[in-house]
Protein backbone atom coordinates (compact mmCIF):
# COMPACT_ATOMS: atom_id res chain seq x y z
CA UNK A 1 0.00 0.00 0.00
CA UNK A 2 1.26 3.55 -0.72
CA UNK A 3 1.96 5.62 1.90
CA UNK A 4 -0.18 8.61 1.91
CA UNK A 5 2.57 11.21 2.28
CA UNK A 6 4.09 10.09 -1.08
CA UNK A 7 0.70 9.32 -2.36
CA UNK A 8 -0.64 13.02 -2.44
CA UNK A 9 2.97 14.48 -3.29
CA UNK A 10 1.75 12.51 -6.91
CA UNK A 11 -1.13 14.18 -6.62
CA UNK A 12 0.53 17.95 -5.88
CA UNK A 13 2.97 17.05 -8.93
CA UNK A 14 -0.15 16.04 -11.01
CA UNK A 15 -1.87 19.32 -10.36
CA UNK A 16 1.37 21.52 -11.09
CA UNK A 17 2.14 19.86 -13.90
CA UNK A 18 -1.72 20.45 -15.48
CA UNK A 19 -1.73 23.85 -14.78
CA UNK A 20 2.10 24.55 -15.13
CA UNK A 21 2.82 22.79 -18.58
CA UNK A 22 6.28 20.94 -19.68
CA UNK A 23 9.61 22.78 -17.84
CA UNK A 24 11.72 24.27 -20.37
CA UNK A 25 14.64 21.51 -21.60
CA UNK A 26 17.53 21.24 -20.27
CA UNK A 27 21.33 21.46 -21.14
CA UNK A 28 23.64 19.60 -19.32
CA UNK A 29 27.25 20.87 -18.45
CA UNK A 30 30.29 19.88 -17.00
CA UNK A 31 29.49 19.54 -12.95
CA UNK A 32 32.69 22.04 -12.21
CA UNK A 33 30.51 24.73 -14.41
CA UNK A 34 27.56 23.63 -12.15
CA UNK A 35 29.74 23.35 -8.96
CA UNK A 36 30.33 27.18 -9.39
CA UNK A 37 27.04 28.15 -10.26
CA UNK A 38 25.40 26.80 -7.83
CA UNK A 39 27.67 28.24 -5.24
CA UNK A 40 26.96 31.72 -6.99
CA UNK A 41 23.17 30.93 -6.64
CA UNK A 42 22.61 30.98 -2.94
CA UNK A 43 19.86 33.15 -2.14
CA UNK A 44 20.79 34.95 -5.39
CA UNK A 45 17.84 34.87 -7.92
CA UNK A 46 18.58 32.80 -11.44
CA UNK A 47 19.08 35.87 -13.57
CA UNK A 48 21.66 37.71 -11.30
CA UNK A 49 23.85 33.99 -11.05
CA UNK A 50 23.57 33.43 -14.29
CA UNK A 51 24.83 36.85 -15.18
CA UNK A 52 27.52 36.77 -12.60
CA UNK A 53 28.64 33.32 -14.14
CA UNK A 54 29.01 34.45 -17.35
CA UNK A 55 30.76 37.46 -16.60
CA UNK A 56 33.52 35.15 -14.52
CA UNK A 57 33.96 33.07 -17.58
CA UNK A 58 34.72 36.25 -19.48
CA UNK A 59 37.20 37.27 -17.04
CA UNK A 60 38.78 33.65 -16.54
CA UNK A 61 37.99 31.67 -19.68
CA UNK A 62 39.88 28.18 -17.77
CA UNK A 63 38.62 28.06 -14.29
CA UNK A 64 42.43 27.06 -13.06
CA UNK A 65 43.03 31.33 -13.37
CA UNK A 66 40.57 31.69 -10.73
CA UNK A 67 43.18 30.11 -8.38
CA UNK A 68 44.98 32.60 -7.45
CA UNK A 69 43.09 35.92 -8.65
CA UNK A 70 42.44 38.17 -6.22
CA UNK A 71 40.22 38.30 -4.39
CA UNK A 72 38.80 41.88 -4.59
CA UNK A 73 38.89 40.96 -8.11
CA UNK A 74 36.07 38.68 -7.79
CA UNK A 75 34.40 40.07 -5.20
CA UNK A 76 33.50 42.80 -7.93
CA UNK A 77 33.00 40.45 -10.36
CA UNK A 78 30.10 39.12 -9.10
CA UNK A 79 29.12 41.73 -7.03
CA UNK A 80 25.16 41.72 -7.64
CA UNK A 81 24.79 38.24 -6.19
CA UNK A 82 24.09 37.98 -2.42
CA UNK A 83 26.96 38.21 0.32
CA UNK A 84 29.51 38.49 -2.91
CA UNK A 85 32.57 39.26 -0.71
CA UNK A 86 31.74 35.51 1.32
CA UNK A 87 30.86 33.51 -2.27
CA UNK A 88 34.04 35.22 -3.30
CA UNK A 89 36.47 33.23 -0.53
CA UNK A 90 34.35 30.24 -0.48
CA UNK A 91 34.27 29.81 -4.35
CA UNK A 92 38.21 30.19 -4.67
CA UNK A 93 38.61 27.81 -1.77
CA UNK A 94 36.25 25.09 -2.89
CA UNK A 95 38.03 25.09 -6.83
CA UNK A 96 41.64 25.08 -5.01
CA UNK A 97 40.43 22.21 -2.55
CA UNK A 98 39.31 20.03 -5.32
CA UNK A 99 42.86 21.19 -7.67
CA UNK A 100 44.39 19.60 -4.74
CA UNK A 101 42.51 16.60 -4.20
CA UNK A 102 42.29 15.68 -7.99
CA UNK A 103 45.54 17.25 -10.00
CA UNK A 104 43.26 19.22 -12.00
CA UNK A 105 39.46 20.76 -11.71
CA UNK A 106 37.44 17.65 -13.57
CA UNK A 107 34.40 16.01 -11.66
CA UNK A 108 33.42 13.41 -13.79
CA UNK A 109 34.69 10.83 -11.59
CA UNK A 110 31.61 10.85 -9.52
CA UNK A 111 29.98 9.24 -11.79
CA UNK A 112 31.45 5.74 -10.85
CA UNK A 113 30.49 6.34 -7.71
CA UNK A 114 26.98 5.78 -6.13
CA UNK A 115 25.45 8.99 -4.87
CA UNK A 116 25.42 8.55 -1.46
CA UNK A 117 29.34 8.36 -1.67
CA UNK A 118 29.43 11.17 -4.47
CA UNK A 119 27.80 13.23 -2.34
CA UNK A 120 29.79 12.64 0.96
CA UNK A 121 33.00 13.47 -1.75
CA UNK A 122 31.44 16.96 -2.75
CA UNK A 123 30.57 17.72 0.55
CA UNK A 124 34.26 17.38 1.42
CA UNK A 125 34.77 20.93 -0.28
CA UNK A 126 34.56 24.20 1.34
CA UNK A 127 30.69 25.52 1.10
CA UNK A 128 29.33 22.67 -0.57
CA UNK A 129 26.39 21.82 0.77
CA UNK A 130 23.63 18.74 0.28
CA UNK A 131 21.72 21.54 -2.18
CA UNK A 132 24.93 22.38 -3.94
CA UNK A 133 26.09 18.47 -4.12
CA UNK A 134 22.88 17.30 -5.71
CA UNK A 135 22.92 20.27 -8.11
CA UNK A 136 25.86 19.41 -9.42
CA UNK A 137 24.74 15.31 -9.55
CA UNK A 138 21.30 16.20 -11.06
CA UNK A 139 21.56 19.21 -13.37
CA UNK A 140 25.08 18.46 -14.66
CA UNK A 141 26.59 15.65 -17.28
CA UNK A 142 26.86 13.48 -14.43
CA UNK A 143 22.91 12.66 -14.14
CA UNK A 144 22.38 10.71 -10.92
CA UNK A 145 19.68 10.56 -8.93
CA UNK A 146 19.43 13.75 -6.83
CA UNK A 147 16.80 16.14 -5.43
CA UNK A 148 17.87 19.58 -4.61
CA UNK A 149 15.99 21.51 -1.91
CA UNK A 150 16.02 24.84 -2.39
CA UNK A 151 14.78 27.51 0.04
CA UNK A 152 11.98 27.65 -1.75
CA UNK A 153 10.86 24.17 -2.04
CA UNK A 154 11.87 23.28 1.52
CA UNK A 155 9.32 26.47 2.51
CA UNK A 156 6.48 24.63 0.20
CA UNK A 157 7.30 21.20 1.67
CA UNK A 158 6.61 22.36 4.71
CA UNK A 159 3.46 24.29 4.16
CA UNK A 160 2.09 21.47 1.98
CA UNK A 161 2.30 19.19 5.54
CA UNK A 162 5.16 16.71 3.34
CA UNK A 163 7.50 17.66 6.24
CA UNK A 164 7.76 18.62 9.34
CA UNK A 165 7.84 22.35 10.34
CA UNK A 166 10.62 21.94 12.13
CA UNK A 167 12.84 20.06 9.54
CA UNK A 168 16.14 22.38 8.17
CA UNK A 169 16.63 22.84 4.70
CA UNK A 170 19.45 20.26 5.20
CA UNK A 171 17.45 17.34 6.73
CA UNK A 172 15.05 17.94 3.76
CA UNK A 173 16.71 16.35 1.00
CA UNK A 174 16.84 12.78 2.02
CA UNK A 175 12.88 12.56 2.84
CA UNK A 176 11.54 14.15 -0.08
CA UNK A 177 13.47 12.35 -2.59
CA UNK A 178 12.51 9.06 -1.02
CA UNK A 179 9.18 10.30 -1.32
CA UNK A 180 9.68 10.46 -5.02
CA UNK A 181 8.27 7.46 -7.06
CA UNK A 182 11.60 4.70 -7.91
CA UNK A 183 10.42 5.22 -11.25
CA UNK A 184 11.33 8.35 -12.02
CA UNK A 185 13.91 8.92 -13.78
CA UNK A 186 16.28 11.97 -13.77
CA UNK A 187 14.16 13.84 -16.59
CA UNK A 188 11.19 12.96 -14.09
CA UNK A 189 12.96 14.25 -10.91
CA UNK A 190 14.25 17.56 -13.15
CA UNK A 191 10.46 18.62 -13.74
CA UNK A 192 8.94 17.72 -10.47
CA UNK A 193 11.57 20.31 -9.27
CA UNK A 194 10.78 22.81 -11.82
CA UNK A 195 7.09 22.38 -11.01
CA UNK A 196 7.70 23.10 -7.41
CA UNK A 197 9.84 26.23 -7.83
CA UNK A 198 7.14 27.48 -10.45
CA UNK A 199 4.85 27.07 -7.35
CA UNK A 200 7.04 29.03 -5.30
CA UNK A 201 7.65 31.80 -7.22
CA UNK A 202 4.44 32.38 -8.76
CA UNK A 203 1.62 31.72 -6.01
CA UNK A 204 3.29 30.27 -2.55
CA UNK A 205 5.77 32.95 -1.87
CA UNK A 206 7.23 33.55 1.40
CA UNK A 207 5.83 37.18 2.70
CA UNK A 208 2.40 37.25 0.56
CA UNK A 209 1.12 33.60 -0.67
CA UNK A 210 -1.53 33.56 -3.03
CA UNK A 211 -3.62 30.97 -1.95
CA UNK A 212 -6.86 32.12 -3.69
CA UNK A 213 -4.56 31.46 -7.15
CA UNK A 214 -2.93 28.74 -6.15
CA UNK A 215 -3.39 25.50 -8.49
CA UNK A 216 -2.78 22.68 -5.00
CA UNK A 217 -4.75 25.04 -2.28
CA UNK A 218 -7.26 21.95 -2.02
CA UNK A 219 -4.65 19.81 -1.06
CA UNK A 220 -3.02 22.31 1.22
CA UNK A 221 -3.86 22.18 4.81
CA UNK A 222 -1.91 25.70 5.14
CA UNK A 223 -4.13 27.31 2.97
CA UNK A 224 -5.44 30.47 3.96
CA UNK A 225 -3.73 29.64 7.68
CA UNK A 226 -0.32 32.05 6.40
CA UNK A 227 0.23 35.35 7.97
CA UNK A 228 1.72 37.68 6.08
CA UNK A 229 5.90 37.66 7.09
CA UNK A 230 6.84 41.75 7.89
CA UNK A 231 9.29 43.17 5.37
CA UNK A 232 12.76 42.55 5.39
CA UNK A 233 14.57 45.52 6.34
CA UNK A 234 18.10 45.76 5.54
CA UNK A 235 20.93 49.16 5.83
CA UNK A 236 21.14 50.56 2.51
CA UNK A 237 22.75 53.42 1.36
CA UNK A 238 20.48 56.22 0.16
CA UNK A 239 20.31 57.96 -3.40
CA UNK A 240 19.58 61.48 -3.96
CA UNK A 241 16.65 62.33 -5.50
CA UNK A 242 16.93 65.99 -6.62
CA UNK A 243 13.70 68.00 -7.17
CA UNK A 244 13.49 69.67 -10.44
CA UNK A 245 15.49 72.69 -10.64
CA UNK A 246 17.69 71.86 -7.87
CA UNK A 247 21.30 70.02 -8.87
CA UNK A 248 23.06 67.92 -6.45
CA UNK A 249 26.53 68.32 -5.99
CA UNK A 250 28.46 64.73 -6.75
CA UNK A 251 28.93 62.22 -3.85
CA UNK A 252 26.57 63.50 -1.55
CA UNK A 253 23.43 61.39 0.01
CA UNK A 254 20.22 61.89 0.55
CA UNK A 255 20.75 61.38 3.92
CA UNK A 256 22.96 63.99 5.32
CA UNK A 257 22.14 67.30 6.40
CA UNK A 258 21.48 70.20 3.38
CA UNK A 259 21.29 73.75 2.87
CA UNK A 260 19.43 74.90 0.03
CA UNK A 261 19.33 78.31 -1.55
CA UNK A 262 16.64 79.04 -3.97
CA UNK A 263 16.58 80.14 -7.66
CA UNK A 264 17.45 78.44 -11.00
CA UNK A 265 21.24 77.26 -10.41
CA UNK A 266 20.19 76.58 -6.46
CA UNK A 267 22.85 73.43 -5.15
CA UNK A 268 22.12 71.11 -2.37
CA UNK A 269 25.43 71.38 0.26
CA UNK A 270 25.46 69.13 2.95
CA UNK A 271 27.88 68.72 6.25
CA UNK A 272 31.43 66.92 5.46
CA UNK A 273 30.41 64.43 7.80
CA UNK A 274 30.52 60.46 7.21
CA UNK A 275 27.91 59.13 4.82
CA UNK A 276 25.11 58.31 6.33
CA UNK A 277 22.92 55.44 6.04
CA UNK A 278 19.06 54.57 6.94
CA UNK A 279 17.29 51.96 7.19
CA UNK A 280 15.00 51.30 4.02
CA UNK A 281 12.20 48.87 3.46
CA UNK A 282 12.98 46.39 0.65
CA UNK A 283 11.08 45.40 -2.48
CA UNK A 284 10.22 42.43 -3.95
CA UNK A 285 13.59 41.94 -5.48
CA UNK A 286 15.04 41.18 -1.75
CA UNK A 287 13.18 37.99 -1.14
CA UNK A 288 15.06 35.11 -2.82
CA UNK A 289 13.91 32.46 -4.96
CA UNK A 290 17.05 32.01 -7.41
CA UNK A 291 17.91 28.99 -6.04
CA UNK A 292 17.28 26.52 -9.26
CA UNK A 293 19.97 25.81 -11.26
CA UNK A 294 18.55 26.57 -15.15
CA UNK A 295 20.20 25.70 -17.97
CA UNK A 296 17.86 26.10 -20.85
CA UNK A 297 17.98 24.90 -24.49
CA UNK A 298 18.00 27.61 -27.28
CA UNK A 299 15.73 27.48 -30.35
CA UNK A 300 13.36 24.16 -31.10
CA UNK A 301 16.42 21.86 -31.67
CA UNK A 302 17.69 22.43 -28.39
CA UNK A 303 20.66 24.44 -29.43
CA UNK A 304 22.82 26.52 -27.26
CA UNK A 305 26.12 27.82 -26.25
CA UNK A 306 29.02 25.89 -24.67
CA UNK A 307 28.98 26.04 -20.92
CA UNK A 308 29.69 29.54 -19.47
CA UNK A 309 26.32 30.06 -19.40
Amino acid sequence: MVDAVPARLIRIDAALAAAFGPPPRWLYPDPVEVLVLALLSARTRDEVALAAHRVLRMRFPRWEALLEADPAVVERLIGRTTWPDHKAQTLQEALRALHAARGRLELDFLAELGVEEATAWLRTLPGVGPKTASCVLLFSRLRLRALPVSTGHHRIAKRLGLISRRAGAEAAHSPLLAMLPPDWDNDRIEHHHWLVKRLGHDHCTDRRPRCGSCPVRALCPSRGRIRPAPEHRIRQLPLPFPTPGLRVQPGFAAGDQMESSTGPSAVLRHKRTKPSFSIETSGADVRSHGDLIRFPKQGQLGVRSPAGT
